[in-house]
């Protein structure tokens, strides 16, 4: 993992900027923990994970852009206090879509609003997501001083994900991408308090304006998706559990659902059955034993066998397949505190 961040020559107070990357995914639940997203991930798709983020801090506001290579699924509360407001910031049209709660998100929205709901989503490879998390009572104040008295913002985080017109999405998405460019750039200009000044000028009705316009429109997104909460219910028990055996019929019982719902809700949100899911999941789990474990006193074989893995050759393939290593390469790479 590597950090860098900008001096500050004349100017008091903490860094407005950092940014990091990362190499495996425990990397990467460290350094988002650090920026106080208490989310957990799972890898989904085989290879090495790589990725980092670039954040910005302008006075009380946080920016966030994300780069991920591999599909992602994440989980997990929401800042307290804090609308977290993300986007995708480079929509290709081809890849897959970006799913929050089992919806695929259209390329012109506003997702993760509702401060009552936790996050739940599933990115696809290559994503860039940007997030602006801001205090709730921060917005409301810029909003009565930029003129929008009134502003309800319990309307506006109403629900989850608002959908934007393209032009007025991609002027967000745009101005958002100018702010990173400048810190990629010359990120001195950033230290300066009448440049973050112009950002929030310029900024906050940019984002305000999507929030109002988005709240006003009603009934443009589909239903929510089918079987997400049987899967969501599956995914608790298994992440409650992560060691007890299960098999598929065990675990239509624990979620309340017929076989055909569950795989089929995999299948669906995730992209793969219930069963290949709780593979991944214990391959995380024999993954942070190994990361924090004593070369010298542990036994791969043994660990596996205790998340359920008792074929030796089958795990190491299995192994390597989803972190582009092997487990013994593994072993004793720890990974920073969060």
């Amino acid at each position: 993992m590597t950090q860098t961040a900008a001096a500050s020559p004349g100017v008091s107070g903490p860094v407005p900027w950092a940014q990091q990357s990362w190499s495996g995914l425990e990397e990467m639940e460290a350094v988002v923990r650090r920026l106080e997203l208490p989310l957990q991930l799972l890898q989904l798709d085989g290879g090495h994970l790589r990725g980092g983020v670039v954040a910005i801090r302008i006075g009380p506001l946080r920016l966030l852009r994300l780069r991920i290579d591999r599909r992602i699924h994440s989980w997990g509360p929401k800042p307290p206090g804090e609308l977290t407001i993300s986007l995708d910031l480079e929509p290709s049209g081809v890849r897959p879509p970006l799913r929050a709660h089992g919806s695929a998100l259209p390329e012109s929205c506003l997702f993760g609003l509702d401060r009552g709901r936790e996050v739940h989503l599933t990115l696809p490879r290559e994503v860039v997501l940007g997030l602006v998390v801001i205090p709730s009572e921060s917005l409301c104040s810029w909003a009565d001083q930029l003129g929008g008295g009134g502003f309800d913002l319990q309307g506006a985080c109403r629900r989850n994900v608002l959908q934007l017109d393209p032009l007025r999405c991609e002027g967000l998405r745009s101005y958002l991408g100018q702010i990173f460019a400048l810190v990629a750039s010359d990120p001195c200009r950033l230290q300066q308090p009448s440049n973050q000044r112009l950002i929030l000028e310029d900024l906050l009705p940019l984002l305000l304006e999507a929030l109002i316009h988005g709240a006003d429109q009603v009934g443009r997104l589909p239903r929510p998706p089918a079987r997400i909460e049987i899967v969501k219910a599956a995914q608790l028990w298994l992440h409650d559990h992560p060691q007890q055996p299960i098999t598929l019929a065990e675990l239509c019982r624990q979620a309340h659902a017929s076989r055909r719902s569950l795989i089929q809700g995999f299948r669906d949100h995730l992209g793969m059955g219930p069963m290949a899911y709780l593979k991944l999941h214990r391959l995380h789990g024999v993954r942070r034993l190994l990361l924090a474990g004593d070369p010298d006193q542990v036994r791969i074989g043994a660990i596996a066998a205790e998340w359920g893995f008792l074929n030796a050759g089958h795990f190491a393939r299995d192994y390597r397949l989803l972190f582009g290593e092997r487990p013994r390469d593994t072993l004793g790479h720890r990974i920073p505190p969060a």
